[in-house]
């Protein structure tokens, strides 16, 4: 399909990426335009959060469960373990949520290392 256009074919990723960016802005600024109109406490925003937390859920549950990739490499056990220190801290740092991220990853490549070199 592209052979057809006048586009260099290195620049093809870079509009794609630009056509992709464009979809996914568009939707964020309608998102900030209508928040100010939708009622938080509504049954159709409590609706929309939950169906945003059980993906999430079920995403992060995949990723451990059932990896692709290079975290396929890993043991089931080495996944899970980091994950739950991360929960952990994440609940006791609840004000500063990037810090639960970090000691999850922290936990996360202290295992990895561990198990590489020992």
């Amino acid at each position: 399909m592209f052979e057809t256009l006048i586009f260099d074919n290195n620049l093809v990723p870079w509009f794609m990426l630009i056509v992709a960016s464009f979809g996914i802005f568009i939707w964020r600024f309608l998102g900030l335009v209508l928040s100010s109109k939708i009622n938080k406490n509504s049954f159709f925003a409590k609706w929309i959060n939950a169906v945003a937390f059980a993906m999430t859920t079920g995403l992060m549950v995949r990723i451990i469960i059932y990896p692709s990739g290079a975290l396929a490499d890993t043991e089931l056990l080495e996944r899970l373990i980091p994950f739950l220190i991360g929960v952990i801290a994440f609940l006791f740092f609840s004000k500063t949520p990037i810090l639960g991220l970090m000691i999850g990853v922290l936990a996360f490549s202290s295992t990895i290392l561990y198990n590489q070199y020992f």
